[in-house]
């Protein structure tokens, strides 16, 4: 479980954080923003499971991408995913890479549904970009911050493919998710009773979590 929370604890705000700057930067009706947003967005539609083995491939020490790029600045070469200490930011990283265009889209909804009239306004009384961010833009979108916080921390509880793929568990347990470790009781060593058990006891912690999340982002404006 520690693991699974790290993960969350990494992936979930990095994410939300970068999805919120992309749909702010990119929701002007460009050429140039529409592409870009079928770029960010193309990964979500992608299978996970040819994402992990090209990624696999580009953590790869030796005949990686990563490495090779990492090499041409003068930087040694890394073992991102045989490293204890490297793998499971390397798997959030890739994740993360994997996730961004979702919640681009859904904050870039959310943006377009706030009235321009509370900007106008807040540019007539003199308010700068900073001062709308913080005090219209964030509040009126709440609601769909929650949603987006809410999925992506059920969705990275749910990681298990990237996990299987690339480093099965490893090393020595770095990566192992729960979602993983429920697998191995079930599958590899049989023991289905204890599996279930876990399977249960992870749904009443994303219970708990999503209802504390909500409580939290819960608001009262109305648009």
């Amino acid at each position: 479980m520690n693991v699974t929370a790290m993960f969350v604890i990494m992936k979930v705000p990095i994410q939300v954080f970068l999805s919120l700057m992309l749909a702010i930067l990119l929701q002007k009706e460009t050429r140039s923003s529409a592409i870009v947003r079928s770029a960010v967005f193309t990964p979500v539609v992608t299978s996970v499971v040819v994402v992990s083995i090209i990624w696999a491939m580009m953590y790869h020490s030796q005949l990686g991408l990563i490495n090779s790029m990492l090499s041409m600045v003068g930087i040694p070469r890394q073992t991102f995913l045989s490293d204890p200490n490297r793998a499971l930011p390397a798997l959030t990283a890739m994740m993360i890479w994997k996730d961004l265009g979702f919640s681009m889209i859904i904050i870039m909804a959310g943006l377009k549904g706030i009235p321009t009239v509370y900007r106008e306004a807040a540019i007539v009384d003199g308010a700068g970009p900073w001062q709308i961010m913080y005090h219209i833009t964030l509040p009126l979108l709440k609601r769909v911050l929650m949603f987006v916080v809410v999925t992506q921390t059920i969705f990275s509880f749910q990681n298990f493919v990237p996990v299987y793929v690339m480093t099965k568990g490893g090393p020595i347990d770095a990566t192992k998710v729960i979602v993983y470790y429920i697998y191995q009781f079930g599958f590899l060593f049989q023991d289905m009773g204890y599996a279930s058990a876990m399977s249960i006891v992870t749904l009443l912690i994303l219970l708990v979590i999503s209802v504390i999340q909500m409580r939290l982002f819960r608001s009262d404006v109305e648009y």
